[in-house]
């Protein structure tokens, strides 16, 4: 009986050993997400929806799930980095730190993949 308790516990063990490199990593993304998330609605927020639903404040501003469904993570990236440039006037040119751009990019990520 010790024998087997003390195999399970070994098993477990491993098993969790194998488990919590990816167990930290989601941890990990679910953070820089949720700053994403914060970073975009005090940037954004005011003419875009930055939820997973519902419209934006500006009826003409695209809630930004819809952005990244339409421009390319790479492309995106780039233009975060470099400052959006928009049509509209209105839309001030922001340019993001390489940071803040992996995490609205990993924000915007958990919000496509949850469509």
């Amino acid at each position: 009986m010790a024998r087997r308790s003390a195999l399970q516990a070994l098993t477990f063990g491993a098993g969790l050993l194998l488990w919590l490199p990816a167990i930290m990593a989601a941890a990990e993304t679910s953070k820089l997400a949720a700053q994403g998330k914060v970073i975009l609605q005090d940037k954004c927020g005011r003419c875009h929806a930055v939820e997973a639903a519902g419209d934006s404040p500006l009826g003409t501003a695209p809630p930004l799930r819809d952005i990244y469904a339409r421009i390319a993570p790479r492309e995106l990236q780039a233009e975060l980095s470099e400052g959006m440039v928009s049509r509209h006037k209105e839309m001030p040119q922001i340019q993001f730190s390489d940071e803040d751009v992996d995490a609205i990019l990993a924000y915007l990520h958990a919000l496509w993949i949850r469509k």
